[in-house]
């Protein structure tokens, strides 16, 4: 077990046991030089991507990092549960707008690795090898994905609403992690499917679908108090901020961070 594997562990509860398939797939990311090493280099300051190093910002390759965080689950809440963090260890972050993957401990004592998304939430697979196929298939945001029945390639084009990648220069084309994928086959036998869904991952329910039959999902709903009412108010001011932003889905990066700017002006 190298730098990464042992201080992810370090950052679990002692329930959690990183299966062996994991911690092989990190001692050879790390072997390759995907190590990235932040500050202080406490066990939170690591973390492991699926990419070479040349192409860890490239600006259309996957979004997902390895790394575990000593921030537990609960702290945004009015009152933090320390039994409700001990049953979620984050493995990695999944989505541009800090999504998670974590591994959850269910009510029979059973681990699943699982999806905390911004507005989703729901159970991955409860197979490390599956949990590594999907990663490696090289969504844009794996921790964004309306739909797990889209190849890939067409997440990308959804993502980014066009129609074919021909629309894209050569520089813009979709950065898929083939070395990544490479080991994956050379040591595991594993080939990656179309679609997320041929794996058996499921779309990722809303938090607020209360209808749901995902099991963390479910649990989520269960051990999550209702909001206050300085939160709902606080939520629907936020809305109604947004909403005076009147950001366009064709405005550009300059336009929107014009009308974000636009706040801290007003309040001069």
């Amino acid at each position: 077990m190298k730098t990464f594997a042992r201080s992810l562990s370090q950052l679990m509860p002692d329930w959690v046991v990183l299966p062996p398939e994991l911690i092989e797939t990190f001692d050879w990311m790390e072997d390759q030089g995907w190590l990235v090493t932040r500050g202080t280099a406490t066990p939170d300051a690591h973390s492991l991507r699926i990419y070479p190093a040349q192409h860890h910002h490239h600006p259309v390759a996957s979004h997902l990092a390895f790394g575990g965080t000593t921030l537990p689950y609960t702290e945004h809440w009015a009152t933090p549960d320390p039994a409700i963090d001990n049953r979620i260890a984050e493995i990695a972050e999944i989505s541009g707008d800090g999504g998670r993957a974590a591994i959850w401990l269910d009510d029979d004592g059973k681990q699943w690795f699982v999806h905390l998304g911004h507005d989703s939430v729901g159970v991955i697979t409860d197979d490390p090898l599956v949990l590594l196929q999907f990663f490696a298939m090289g969504y844009p945001e794996p921790g964004y994905l309306p739909q797990t029945d889209v190849t890939p390639v067409q997440a990308f084009l959804d993502y980014h609403g066009v129609e074919t990648l021909a629309d894209f220069g050569p520089d813009e084309q979709p950065l898929l992690p083939t070395e990544f994928q490479e080991f994956l086959k050379e040591r595991f036998a594993l080939t990656l499917p179309a679609t997320a869904a041929d794996l058996g991952i499921a779309a990722f329910p809303e938090y607020a679908d209360t209808s749901t039959k995902d099991p963390f999902a479910q649990w989520i709903n269960s051990v999550t108090p209702e909001p206050s009412e300085a939160d709902l108010a606080y939520e629907l001011e936020l809305m109604r901020t947004v909403e005076s932003l009147d950001i366009q889905d064709d405005d550009s990066t300059d336009a929107i961070m014009s009308k974000i700017g636009s706040l801290f002006k007003s309040k001069d």
